[in-house]
């Protein structure tokens, strides 16, 4: 576990001059879960415009605030763990992992959901929360993650940036499209 979180601060360009900028990954609590709705809701349609389909990422945008009491109501009960990327005290990302479901892999963790607000988006904010979750999987016991990623998704090129290596491709049943996974040994 993270304890009181990895803080540190980045030095990024913005608008062509240097900016210090403070964040924080912790440990999500209770009080985070509507901000954890809202990043779901500006990540999917930042990500996913032209890729589904405008009334899908309407609905996320109406749902936002029953997904916020959905996520706190299940809190304490889910089978993952949160981290959160915190800056200027607003959640503007988060990552979700796990024990895997995948049966074909043993003492295998996996990344479920990473999201992060895209004007936040190359500072190396992404690969902080993945090695955050390396982490916690190690502690947990794991000694190999998958990732999935949906198909279209431009992320899937920061997967392999990062070491990834496309394994496979399965049905996100959700919305019945085509996933690539990802594996890492860690």
């Amino acid at each position: 576990e993270i304890g009181s979180g990895l803080v540190g601060s980045e030095m990024c360009i913005r608008d062509r001059r240097y900016i210090l900028m403070k964040y924080t990954i912790r440990k999500e609590k209770k009080e985070d879960c509507m901000g954890v709705s809202h990043v779901i809701t500006v990540a999917w349609n930042e990500t996913y415009k032209g890729i589904l389909s405008d009334s899908f990422l309407e609905e996320i945008k109406t749902n936002e605030v029953k997904r916020g009491k959905i996520i706190k109501e299940t809190f304490a009960t889910k089978n993952y763990r949160t981290l959160v990327l915190e800056i200027d005290n607003e959640v503007v990302g988060f990552v979700n992992f796990g024990k895997t479901e995948d049966l074909e892999f043993d003492n295998c963790g996996e990344i479920f959901a990473l999201y992060i607000i895209k004007k936040y988006h190359h500072y190396g904010f992404g690969k902080k929360l993945v090695e955050e979750s390396i982490k916690n999987l190690k502690e947990m016991g794991f000694d190999k993650m998958l990732i999935s990623c949906l198909k279209e998704n431009p992320t899937n090129e920061f997967y392999k940036h990062i070491g990834g290596r496309y394994i496979k491709n399965k049905i996100y049943k959700q919305l019945n499209l085509l996933e690539n996974v990802y594996y890492f040994d860690i």
